[in-house]
Parts: structure tokens; sequence; C-alpha cells
């Protein structure tokens, strides 16, 4: 009897110990994500989707952000141990038959913010630039406009992807 007594006593403090300020609470501001439209490259205004977009990581293990979508806008999440974050963005990704991939490369500064203890800190990227190389005149990626040069929320797009 004794035994179920500490057992119970054992699972209410394990329980209780858990406080309210160790779990980051919804609606924080955490590190934001790169939020990118498309446009038509020929009526600027107008949005303008991107059939099968595939979007990967160029690192040595090669990550699938986002996989064979339609759409007019994107979120995407830019590196916070460096200055720089480098994709391939392919459109038109369909399987068995190879998209038209460019590789656009993200540049910032980054500057750590503390937000508390239960989320710890936030990334802030800072001086935003891009650049998508050249591949022999054959980018779908037309032109690229930057709306913001500062990345601390999700609450707007930073960048126009004009194709």
């Amino acid at each position: 009897m004794l035994k179920k007594y500490l057992l119970l006593l054992l699972i209410i403090v394990t329980v209780d110990s858990c406080t309210r300020d160790d779990i980051c609470p919804e609606g924080i501001d955490t590190t934001p994500l790169l939020i990118i439209t498309f446009k038509n490259i020929n009526f600027p205004q107008q949005d303008k989707s991107v059939s099968n977009l595939t979007i990967l990581t160029t690192d040595e293990t090669v990550v699938e952000v986002i996989k064979s979508i339609t759409t007019d806008s994107i979120s995407i999440p830019l590196k916070t141990n460096l200055d720089s974050t480098k994709f391939y963005f392919i459109e038109n990704d369909i399987e068995k038959t190879p998209g038209n991939s460019d590789t656009v490369t993200f540049n910032y500064l980054r500057e750590n913010l503390y937000v508390n203890r239960a989320c710890a800190f936030k990334t802030i990227y800072n001086q935003l630039s891009v650049e998508v190389d050249p591949e022999n005149n054959t980018n779908w990626i037309q032109n690229i406009e930057i709306l913001s040069t500062i990345i601390e929320n999700e609450n707007q797009a930073h960048i126009t992807i004009f194709h």
C-alpha cells in the first residue's frame, strides 16, 4: 500500500513540475519565415502561380522544403547558423519529368534576440539580398524584387519573384 502512495506522489510531483513558462505560448514571435510572392513578369501587379513548384536545399543532404505544389506565395526558412541560404527553385517538377531549376541564394546578417525562458532566442535577418545563378538565359525566374531588407515578422511578403 505504501508503494502505491509513493508512486502516486511521484506522478503528482512529475506532472506538477512542468510550469507554464516551460512552454513557448502561441502568438509569441519566433524566428520568422521568408515570405515570397510570385507575380506575372508581363503584368507586374498580377499574381501568377508557379506550377508544381518544388524547393530543395543545396546542402550535402538535400531536403525538400516544398514538394510539387501550385501556388502564388510560399514561406520558407532561412538558416539561423549561417549568413546565407541557398535553394533550388524547380518549376514544373512532375514525377518522372525534371522541371526547370534555378538556384537562388539569400544573403543576410543575423541578429539573435532573447524572447523569454520558454521560447529562448529568435533570429532576425537584416540586409537581405538575393542572387539567382545565371544559367545560359534559361532561368524561369526573370526578376526578383526585395520588398523588405529586414525579416522580423511574417505579416507581409518580403520578396516578389517575377516569372
